[in-house]
């Protein structure tokens, strides 16, 4: 009876112990995958690496004493239906918060991270995220930046490409964002014009209301209608592939291959919106010191549905 008691004990122990090591697995693997306690929160990552808040550009959802966390703070966690978008320190900051209040998850790239995909070693590799924005690039991406991008997209990932005028070297650098754009789709490894349009080296300031009246998800999404888009000093988007669809253009012209002022795209399992301005997506807050301009909250523009419907869609959430 005794050695039925042992084995009985022993028994329960075992078991006990292997629960404990799989709850310990299982929290594990729903950390990567919980944010503010939602299971189906996608992952964005705004990236820092390029310059973003070189000379007057203060292109980050949070900063606090001039650096951009990874984490922005107060914690994300926090954030409720009536949180405002002076919660957080950036000029994307009210893009930051709108996906959280969407139930999403927001980090940013820091200044000294690393753009890799397939790298394990790398805690923000992209293979770790659905969604990867880049707010007018100032640093050339490296050749392997450049591959990481495009497999990243390729294998599935959704990719928000915001670029600015010609001439926009905030950094004194000898690269602007629209030679940036171009440089990665035009000189990797991988294919040559990938997403099927490149960036049109223009300066434009102009409220267009030339909005296709195609059915699409970025200007006829669950966040509402974008009836026009506020350019203030911007570059133009030049479709060059079927598989690239143009969602404004400038006023007066048709609406054809040239002149777009956004678009969307399709590579492989991935996707791709790209716009040509920052301004739209400036809220007016940042650094300070800093001059913005807001054009999020723009009055008569509904540029936050623009920038909330390309997230979502490229985050396959539409």
């Amino acid at each position: 009876m005794k050695r039925l008691q042992v084995l009985f004990f022993a028994f329960i122990f075992f078991v006990s112990c292997g629960n404990n090591e799989n709850d310990t697995v299982q929290k594990s693997f729903a950390d990567k995958s919980i944010s503010n306690g939602r299971t189906t929160a996608k992952k964005f990552l705004f990236d820092n690496t390029k310059a973003e808040t070189a000379g007057n550009a203060d292109w980050v959802i949070d900063e606090d004493n001039n650096l951009a966390k990874r984490l922005p703070t107060p914690a994300q966690e926090n954030i409720n239906a009536s949180t405002p978008e002076t919660y957080w320190t950036g000029a994307l900051s009210s893009w930051g918060i709108a996906l959280v209040k969407q139930k999403q998850q927001v980090e940013t790239l820091q200044e000294n991270g690393h753009i890799t995909y397939g790298d394990s070693k790398n805690m923000q590799d992209l293979s770790h995220y659905d969604v990867f924005i880049i707010d007018e690039p100032n640093i050339r991406f490296s050749n392997n930046e450049k591959s990481a991008i495009i497999n990243f997209v390729k294998n599935g990932g959704g990719l928000f490409m915001i670029a600015d005028h010609d001439h926009s070297d905030r950094n004194n650098d000898g690269w602007d964002s629209p030679a940036i754009w171009n440089d990665l789709m035009d000189n990797n490894t991988i294919q040559k014009d990938p997403f099927g349009f490149s960036v049109y080296k223009t300066n434009i300031s102009q409220r267009s209301s030339n909005i296709t009246a195609v059915k699409n998800p970025v200007t006829q999404g669950l966040q509402g209608e974008v009836t026009s888009l506020q350019f203030n000093n911007g570059a133009t988007i030049t479709l060059t592939s079927p598989t690239a669809k143009g969602l404004c253009w400038m006023n007066n012209y048709p609406q054809n291959n040239i002149r777009a002022m956004a678009a969307y795209s399709t590579y492989g399992k991935g996707r791709i919106v790209v716009i040509g301005d920052s301004s739209p997506a400036d809220d007016g807050t940042g650094a300070k010191g800093n001059k913005l301009h807001d054009g999020w909250n723009a009055v008569g523009e509904n540029h936050s549905n623009f920038f909330i419907n390309a997230s979502l869609w490229l985050a396959k959430l539409q």
